[in-house]
Order: structure tokens, then sequence, then C-alpha cells
């Protein structure tokens, strides 16, 4: 008697042993709870690769002219990049100091792929930039939005405003002879602390680009008046030249983001 109790007790234990094996396999093979997180992320991932709103991305481009909107619409409808270059004098800076990475950033931030920039820097005047072809390098790079600061502290002193606006036709009709979609906007380089000259020329360009229906940005509005001495704090000069220092780089290029865009 004692033995067959023994002999089914054993062959409990065996079953619990076996029924606890086979239950421990099955959860090993479930997918973990720690594993969720990870499986929603790729999804969420995915998601995003795989969707694309176009009155989204146009949402953001609300002040821009309209040619470049329609550009930029179709642009997106292909899912391709629209391109805006920056093109002056060294006035406008580099990538370390300068423009174009901070506006790289912002746009990337909004329009994700979608727009690009660059920049183009000359540092001669208007007249050596279009004696010498150089406007072929903007071409080269098929900008479906041009935003130019002509050379305007270059020419100071040394070029007419006359001659710096028929240099000015000259380069934006070679490049619409190429790239007639191709968008034009106007900028003064950097505000100056109680300059002559100056003033009057960017004055002048800014009616130019009035009567051309020339979209000019005037982003002296966001800088200290010229009278004010606070301006100054705002770019470092050298010599007879000078240049927006970070303060006013960021002031400036803040000013093109918020053209470029609408919130």
């Amino acid at each position: 008697m004692k033995a067959t109790i023994l002999s089914i007790l054993s062959i409990i234990l065996v079953v619990i042993l076996v029924i606890g094996n086979i239950h421990w396999n099955i959860r090993s093979e479930s997918p973990l709870s720690t594993i969720h997180p990870t499986e929603g992320a790729n999804t969420e991932v995915e998601n995003k690769e795989q969707y694309f709103s176009l009155d989204y991305y146009m949402s953001f481009a609300k002040s821009w002219p309209d040619g470049a909107q329609q550009v930029l619409e179709e642009k997106l409808t292909d899912k391709q990049s629209f391109h805006i270059l920056l093109v002056g004098s060294d006035a406008i800076g580099d990538q370390e100091l300068g423009l174009v990475t901070p506006l790289q950033e912002a746009l990337a931030s909004k329009y994700d792929k979608y727009v690009t920039v660059e920049s183009i820097t000359y540092d001669e005047t208007s007249s050596d930039y279009v004696n010498d072809n150089e406007y072929e390098s903007l071409i080269s790079k098929k900008p479906d939005m041009v935003i130019l600061e002509p050379f305007l502290l270059n020419d100071n002193g040394v070029v007419d405003i006359s001659t710096t606006l028929m240099n000015l036709n000259q380069v934006i009709k070679e490049t619409k002879d190429e790239l007639p979609n191709v968008t034009f906007i106007m900028m003064p380089a950097h505000q100056l602390y109680n300059a002559a000259l100056y003033p009057m020329q960017v004055r002048d360009l800014q009616k130019y680009a009035e009567s051309k229906d020339i979209p000019y940005w005037n982003h002296w509005e966001a800088w200290p008046d010229s009278k004010d001495p606070k301006v100054q704090d705002y770019y470092n000069t050298e010599g007879d030249k000078s240049k927006a220092n970070e303060q006013g780089f960021e002031l400036w290029s803040n000013y093109l983001a918020k053209k470029l865009i609408s919130e």
C-alpha cells in the first residue's frame, strides 16, 4: 500500500514538472512586454516615412512669392526637393558663421528633406561678378529660389548704384533664360552705423525691386536703427570691411526663417 502511494505521488510530481516546463516554454516563445515599445517605435518610424501631406508642407510656405509656392507644390507632388540658393558677398557669411547653417536647421525642422538651402559667396564688385560670368556658377546649382544680396557693400564707393542695378538686371536675365521658373528675392547686407552712401544704395535697391515686382526682404526692420550706436553690437569691423557677428547673423537668419516658414 505504501509503495502504491509513493508511485502515485511520483507520477503526480512528474506531471506537475512536465506541465510547468510546457508553460515556461510557451511564455518564452511569446513576445516579452519589454519588446513592445521597440516594436511600436519601429511601426511609428515606418508610418512617418509612409505619411506625406502636401497641405502640411505647403502651410509653412504661405509667405512665399506665388511663383515659388507653385513650384514648391509641383516639387512636393513629385516628392522632390525645392532648392534655395543664397548668393552674395562675404557679408552673408559661411557655414561656420553666417546665414546658411541656421537656415538649413530651421528649414529641415519643418520641411524635412523637401526644402534645401546652400550659399555661394563672391567677394568682389557686382561688375566683376558679371564680367567674370560668375552667374554661371549660380545657374549650375539649378535653384528654384535665389535670395540675393547684390554686393552692395563691395560696390560702395566703387561702383555707381545705377551700374549695380544694371549688373543685377543681367544676372537675373541670364539666370531666367536658363531657369525660367526661378524666383529672385532681394535683400541688403547687414545694417551699418551712421553710414552715408550705403543707405541710399539700399533705398535704390528696394525701389528697383519694387519696380520689377521682385520681392524685397528688408531684414533691417529687425536691426537697431542705423543712427542707434547699439547697431554696432551686431557687426565687426576690420579695416574698411565689416561683417555681421554672431548676434547679427542670428537676428538676420531669424528674419529670413520667419519669411520662409509661416507658423
